[in-house]
């Protein structure tokens, strides 16, 4: 991270969805420029809801949220996002499935689908360009879903659990992935997850969340920061087992 101003702001947000107690609770959060944030937390604590009032696709009852010191309104087009599943077009090839947030907009140009060939490339699926989602395996189509939320440069990106469902091969590889594509583009990151290893390995910040409330941040500074040896190191193990402690302490606070 810089000492520049907050890129992603979320400033003493509330959210009830109708009918239903606050999902979120007074929340605040800044992510600056090009940092990678990760949220942890059980489910139902918040999470995603978080994410989706980031992303603009859902509207604050209180506080607001600000992409570049602006105020979200909608949906906005600064940010990518990423689901829990993949969720692509099954009757769109590979490349286009990639291509269409551009599609959606605007006419797609040849120097589109270079960017898109190259983000296919760098997780190396181009060969499955002109195949369908039926035809790859779920490692393959999250890394079509991350092609496809980066293809239009977004400066931000928000992340849903998007590798839960995976093998824990599968799983690390999508992260080194993930690591350095985003880092190549200065890609400012929000990442949801309920693996505590995952948060320690991706993050430079952890917040834990609890009963629509952030509990605990936590900054990670560990040796071997953003390579594979990572993991191996001691204090990896030691991050994971503070994190784990503060979720124990937001559950006795929670259920007091």
């Amino acid at each position: 991270m810089t000492d520049s101003p907050s890129f992603l702001s979320i400033e003493s947000v509330g959210f009830a969805y109708p009918g239903d107690c606050p999902s979120l609770d007074g929340v605040s959060l800044s992510l600056k420029r090009g940092a990678f944030h990760c949220l942890v937390g059980r489910s139902g604590c918040g999470k995603t809801t978080l994410l989706k009032l980031a992303a603009g696709l859902l509207r604050p009852g209180s506080g607001r949220v600000c992409i570049d010191g602006q105020p979200l309104t909608g949906p906005s087009r600064q940010a990518g996002f990423v689901f829990q599943t993949p969720s692509l077009l099954e009757w769109r090839t590979v490349l286009d499935n990639v291509l269409l947030p551009v599609s959606l907009h605007r006419r797609v140009t040849s120097r589109d689908r270079v960017r898109a060939t190259d983000l296919l490339a760098g997780m190396g699926i181009e060969d499955h360009a002109r195949r369908y989602p039926w035809q790859l395996s779920g490692g393959q189509q999250s890394r079509v879903a991350l092609a496809r939320a980066l293809v239009t440069d977004p400066p931000a990106l928000l992340l849903d659990e998007p590798f839960a469902a995976l093998d824990a091969i599968t799983r690390e590889d999508l992260q080194n992935d993930l690591l350095r594509l985003t880092r190549t583009q200065g890609t400012t990151v929000l990442f949801v997850t309920h693996d505590i290893a995952e948060a320690v390995y991706l993050a430079g910040h952890v917040s834990v969340m609890e009963n629509g409330r952030i509990t605990h941040d936590l900054a990670i500074d560990l040796p071997g920061t953003q390579t594979d040896d990572k993991r191996y190191h001691p204090e990896f193990t030691a991050t994971c087992s503070r994190i784990k402690a503060a979720l124990a302490r937001s559950d006795r606070v929670g259920s007091s």
